[in-house]
């Protein structure tokens, strides 16, 4: 006997049957990848498998049933219908790919050459060199294994978010029942309904089919769909879709014993393709890198080149001592810092935790790049039924043989005999069913059908009695379609055959030749009865009824005139109809749709209805939802209307679209048509869809959105996001989400950017201009955690705000980074680049306790005491060669230290050299003059004070690097302290005010917070030793968040000024002009106007009128606007306008009130003097004190008075430009505030 199902159980050559099943595995799978027809027969068919596979063709597999023919056991000897997924990736081969980056690999190798030298080489190892190499090895593990996490955590999401999307509800026969059992519950033996559009999800054989065509394009590539019956074809393969028709079908193969599965088992992992933004974002990247390559080549220069002159030439000694090793290390981090590897880290949180956050709020995204792409949309064609309505139809009216009911009639109302045939038509001409679940009653399949049936189960009869009975007698189901707008179903009835019809009433109604009237008689249908029909069709439909009208008609068993193929052909059958009634079903509209699509035109995206139903009910509807305004300026159309306007006049249709708001009795090509008119005019477009014909729409769209109840599996595999309760306030939310995106990103790009500005910055100015690095490679490494991983972490995840909709879409083309970034950018990048300035070379000038000793002071109080200990001698020794003596040599001779005193009798060498100078060669000046012998160039005194001088230069650097630790701690903790701040701000980037506003539901964004602070707080305290910081007291650390939180306060200054002293987009040039007689208003050939107060105008062209975009003008003045250029005058200035139409840019050419003209001319005498005066003054005083030598220069006075200089000129700048504004913009009543700019730019300067 066979053993139980395994994976490798489809590859075994079995012929005994399996366990209790009269048919094995191995036979099922040679059969069916075969497609052996013999085979199959030889087996008795669908009914001799269905037999030995312990099933039943009518009734499918009984659950009820325990034991060897269960469900359980058919799983156990055939397999689950579920597919081995792709191993997932460790943390540690996670890690390892994070450490593949070049950058962090020739980090690695320097860090390497660090730890190496700084343990093997005795000096090195006695000054604990080599513990900088290793915490650069910690640093860099540490920033993978974040990363690493990062990136398993991403895994783990979208996994979880994948395996949702395989999930499908299937239709199945279990019991003699129509159920719906998950995609993986399929087991072979299973009986499955097919329909138009499903997807089949196991290998099966067709029978009881009705046209049933399979699109087999996935698995074979053939475009064309094939045609299955149960004599010639009746393989259906898992994987491919139903294109037409329905049928059953007995499964046989599941899992990956199916084609579909074997198929899957070749392929690997591909993983997601990058999104736009991600793209986009790469650009981004590239562009920074290169700039901090740039910064890193010229601070590595810098630094190499000072430390060649510092040793003359070079000492490879120090190599390792603050030598190119430490060079190499340095420009490698600001490599590492500068290039923003978090931005594409930001794109991926971002969307994993909005597809996660998506699916809570009933959108699935399917496709990655759909969830950023959806919060640009500035169009939506939506569906009516089921997305703006509750899809919960109900028959509450209609025509019933000639009379008409305000409501649903009883059966007590009508004839038997139309009840009897009603009865018929609805359960035989429908595959919809209804599933009685925990009390409720829900739909399956078609709507308007269940809406039938339901009406059919109030009036007592069981539709499933009614199928069962005439199962046999069904000759052909011709499903619904959107181009027939009807549906039909051929029946026997004894000696003849009867067509049950139903559809759209005015389409079906005109294939009609008789009609019941209210005594039931037929009568022929008359122009007279049929527009008195049509009538009562529009009645309903204006108050938004769904008007399906129910007929037959009889074809005799025979008829030697009739084709042969008669039959297949709809359009043949559903003619000479007989109308018995008309219903009313009435879809009411979800409640709250109305304001979604008010939030949707609030937020500058234009909503469509795009439905098949009668233009009336579509209008209704439209009015309901607020899509339909009660003016008369959007229109509603219909689809053959809209066709031919689409053929013959595209130009006149693109003027109709932006008018359009409704496209009744549309078909899906006129959906498709729509959906590219409107991409050719620059919208980005969302479309829904639910049926298989909408999926070429869906695929067209910028965003295909299927509907996950109604919407067929086709249209879900179309669609980039499936809306889960095919509800569009979901729609609205996905917007929201999607702008969510964009917005994080646009905040951690300005977070990242302007600390990337900051420690570029710094870090160029800290290595070329002189004093000390600003910060080491460890701090720049943590830098680069807080604003690339954490940072990442912390704004890619801020939840979404109300606020958001309340913006205009991005659209296709906006840039990332626009101008209100770039102010912030700036602006907080020049506060922080300051502060650490004052730190790094004022806060040793000013504050006692930051003083940089100065090697000439160092030398001179420290000589005695480390040369006395060096060579162990008296300290008061003033003989030749002793303790005094080379000091002295040392510190006044210029060997190295004074050399101005050198030839005065303050060096010891100038008497026995006088009256010739002093050479400036040390063994001359100490060897020739005391007749010491020499060996080589030097003797025993020349050594004497170089060995000495040596060991002085290592304590001193020893005693500058402890010197510069305290400023440096500060600078260190203030900048961190900035970045938070920073990072607090950056999640408003629109000049809103409060940048605290819902911090509290950011439950992630503040812990990264107050772990960066935490981590902060142990780094200065207790791993100074790494990051060479020292602990800082209360005061400092008050003075770092102070310091911090000004950020707060020059952002809040910056938004106020963005939104309080807006600047004139383009001004170029002034000029007077006289007697230039005002105009308040005009027109031009365009049509267009502009005016103080918004405006609306229309462009006629033919019957058509086109909406232009409202434009505005707050300034209260009313130029006129025409094509090309054209000089208008102003209220109130004598100042002519040009308006170019190409560049929509405002030129000002006019000339200034004579106050405010006097105003500026004074105002720019005081620039002018300033601008001259100040930079004079520097240049003497950098003059005077150049003669101390270029080190001593930037150390001194000077460099504070170049930075206030500079902050001075920045201030000239934006007096210059607000005065401007105000003379311009605001006339002569500002004159005042404008005088006392000057005056405030000049304290300010002289202040600093």
């Amino acid at each position: 006997m066979a053993k139980p199902f395994d994976v490798e159980a489809g590859k075994e050559d079995v012929t005994t049957p399996s366990g209790p099943f009269a048919v094995d595995v191995a036979t099922l799978n040679s059969m069916n990848s075969d497609k052996d027809m013999d085979a199959f027969r030889k087996h008795g068919g669908v009914e001799g498998l269905a037999k030995a596979l312990a099933s039943d063709m009518h009734k499918g597999l009984d659950p009820s049933v325990q034991g060897d023919a269960s469900i359980e056991s058919h799983k156990v000897w055939f397999g689950e219908n579920q597919f081995p997924q792709a191993p997932r990736k460790n943390f540690f081969y996670l890690m390892y790919e994070n450490l593949q980056d070049p950058i962090i690999l020739l980090l690695i190798g320097a860090a390497a050459i660090s730890t190496g030298l700084g343990a093997g080489l005795p000096e090195e190892r006695a000054h604990n060199a080599w513990i900088e190499g290793v915490a650069i090895w910690v640093a860099v593990f540490l920033v993978s294994g974040v990363g690493a996490a990062n990136d398993y955590q991403k895994d783990q999401q979208f996994r979880k978010l994948n395996a949702q999307k395989d999930i499908l509800d299937i239709k199945v026969l279990r019991g003699g029942t129509q159920c719906l059992v998950k995609n993986y519950e399929i087991v072979v033996g299973d009986i499955m309904i097919l329909d138009t559009g499903d997807k089949v999800v196991a290998d099966c054989v067709a029978f009881d089919t009705q046209g049933l065509v399979i699109d087999e394009a996935s698995l074979t590539g053939e475009s064309d769909p094939i045609k299955k019956n149960r004599d010639e074809d009746p393989w259906v393969r898992s994987g491919t879709q139903v294109s037409e028709g329905s049928g059953k079908a007995l499964v046989i193969a599941v899992g990956i014993n199916s084609e579909w599965g074997k198929t899957m088992a070749l392929m690997e992992d591909a993983g997601d393709d990058e999104t736009p933004l991600q793209l986009k974002l790469e650009d981004v990247a590239s562009a920074v890198g290169k700039i901090g390559f740039g910064v890193a080549i010229a601070c590595f220069l810098a630094l190499f080149i000072k430390w060649l002159v510092e040793n003359k030439g070079g000492n490879w000694k120090k190599v390792n001592d603050n030598g190119p090793i430490q060079f190499f290390l340095y420009a490698v981090t600001i490599i590492v810092v500068a290039v923003p590897e978090g931005l594409p880290l930001a794109v991926t949180i971002s969307l994993a935790y909005s597809m996660k956050k998506m699916l809570k709020d009933q959108n699935f995204v399917r496709v990655l790049s759909a969830c950023e792409t959806m919060g640009g949309a500035t169009a939506i064609c939506s569906d009516k039924t089921g997305t703006l309505t509750e899809n919960r139809m109900t028959v509450v009216q209609g025509w019933f043989s000639g009379q008409y009911y305000d409501h649903a009639p009883t059966p007590s109302e009508l004839r038997p005999e139309l009840v009897n045939e009603l009865r018929m038509n609805i359960s035989l001409n429908s595959k919809a069913f209804l599933l009685d679940k925990d009390g409720r009653v829900e739909f399956v399949g078609n709507r308007t059908e269940c809406a039938l049936l339901m009406l059919l189960r109030n009036w007592g009869y069981d539709y499933n009695e009614t199928r069962s009975q005439h199962e046999a007698d069904v000759v052909k189901l011709y499903g619904f379609t959107s181009a027939r707008k009807m549906a039909s179903v051929l029946v026997k009835m004894g000696d003849s055959y009867r067509v049950y019809n139903k559809g759209a009433a005015e389409w079906v109604l005109r294939r009609c030749k008789r009609v019941y009237n209210e005594y039931g008689d037929l009568v022929e249908m008359s122009d007279e009865v049929l527009e008195k029909l049509m009538n009562t069709v529009t009645d309903m439909a204006k108050v938004g009824l769904r008007c399906i009208c129910l007929t037959y008609t009889d074809y005799p068993m025979k008829d030697p005139e009739r084709p042969e193929d008669f039959f297949e052909d709809p359009d043949n059958v559903d003619r000479n109809l007989t109308a018995m009634c008309i219903v009313g079903i009435k879809d009411p509209v979800r409640k709250e749709v109305p304001d979604a699509v008010a939030t949707c035109q609030r937020a500058g995206i234009t909503v469509r209805m795009v439905t098949g139903d009668n233009i009336h009910t579509a209008q209704h509807i439209a009015r309901e939802c607020g899509i339909l305004a009660s003016t008369d300026e959007f229109i509603a159309m219909e689809g053959p209307v809209f066709r031919e306007l689409a053929e013959k006049n595209k130009a006149e249709l693109h003027q109709m679209l932006p008018r359009l708001r409704v496209l009744a009795r549309s078909s899906p090509e006129d959906k498709l048509t729509l959906v590219r008119n409107l991409k050719e005019l620059g919208h980005v477009v969302a479309v829904t869809g639910d049926g298989t014909n909408d999926a070429p729409a869906l695929k067209e769209s910028d965003v295909g959105l299927a509907m996950g109840i109604a919407g067929t599996e086709v249209a879900k595999e179309a669609a980039d996001i499936i809306i889960l309760d095919d509800n569009f306030t979901s729609i609205v939310k996905s917007v929201l989400w999607g702008r969510s995106v964009f917005a994080n990103i646009r905040k951690f790009l300005q977070f990242q950017l302007t600390v990337n500005l900051a420690a570029l910055c710094i870090s160029f100015i800290g290595a070329v201009v002189g004093g000390h690095e600003p910060l080491n490679v460890l701090q720049l490494l943590w830098v680069n955690l807080i604003m690339d991983t954490m940072g990442a972490l912390a704004l890619a995840t801020e939840q979404p705000t109300a606020e958001l909709l309340d913006q205009k879409p991005h659209g296709h083309d906006e840039s990332l980074i626009n101008k209100k970034m770039w102010k912030h950018i700036v602006v907080q990048g020049m506060y922080q680049v300051f502060w650490m300035l004052m730190c790094l070379y004022a806060l040793p000038k000013v504050i006692s306790r930051y003083n940089i000793t100065e090697r000439g002071d160092y030398y001179s109080a420290e000589c005695i005491t480390k040369t006395a200990e060096y060579y162990n001698w008296d300290r008061n020794n003033a003989t030749v060669g002793g303790t005094i003596w080379t000091c002295n040599v040392i510190t006044r001779c210029g060997f190295p230290m004074g050399g101005e005193t050198r030839n005065t009798n303050l060096c010891v060498l100038q008497p026995a050299w006088a009256p010739a100078l002093v050479p400036d060669n040390l063994a001359d000046a100490v060897c020739r003059v005391n007749s010491t012998s020499m060996t080589g160039d030097t003797c025993w005194l020349s050594d004497t004070v170089g060995n000495a001088e040596s060991n002085l230069s290592k304590a001193y650097k020893e005693q500058n690097d402890d010197d510069w630790k305290k400023p440096l701690s500060v600078l260190f903790n203030m900048f961190i302290m900035m970045q938070v701040c920073n990072e607090i701000n950056a999640r408003r980037i629109n000049d809103e005010y409060n940048v605290f506003e819902n911090l509290h539901r950011s439950p992630i964004f503040l812990a990264v917070i107050i772990i960066t602070l935490g981590l902060q707080a142990i780094i200065i305290n207790f791993l100074g030793i790494f990051f060479k910081v020292v602990p800082l007291d209360w005061k400092e650390w008050l003075a770092c968040i102070a310091v911090g939180l000004g950020a707060f306060v020059l952002s809040f200054i910056t938004r106020w000024v963005s939104r309080n002293v807006a600047m004139p987009q383009n001004i170029l040039s002034v000029r007077r002009m006289r007697n230039v007689p005002r105009q308040t208003s005009g027109r031009t050939s365009s049509g267009r106007t502009m005016s103080g107060n918004a405006s609306v105008t229309r462009q006629t062209s033919g019957n058509n009128a086109a909406v232009i975009r409202q434009t505005s003008n707050n300034s209260g003045v009313t130029p006129r606007q025409s094509s090309g250029n054209k000089v208008v005058p102003m209220k109130g200035l004598e100042e002519e306008v040009v308006v170019n139409e190409y560049v929509g840019s405002v030129e000002v050419q006019g000339g200034l009130g004579r106050g405010a003209q006097d105003v500026s001319s004074a105002a720019n005498v005081w620039v002018v003097i300033l601008s001259v005066i100040f930079p004079f003054m520097f240049e003497a005083e950098q003059a005077a004190q150049s003669l101390m030598g270029w080190d001593r220069v930037w150390r001194s006075g000077p460099t504070i008075s170049i930075i206030a200089l500079l902050t001075a000129h920045l201030f000239n700048g934006c007096c210059v430009l607000f005065g401007a504004y105000y003379a311009i913009k605001l006339e002569s009543q500002h004159d005042t505030l404008y005088a006392l700019i000057p005056v405030l730019y000049l304290t300010t300067a002289y202040t600093c």
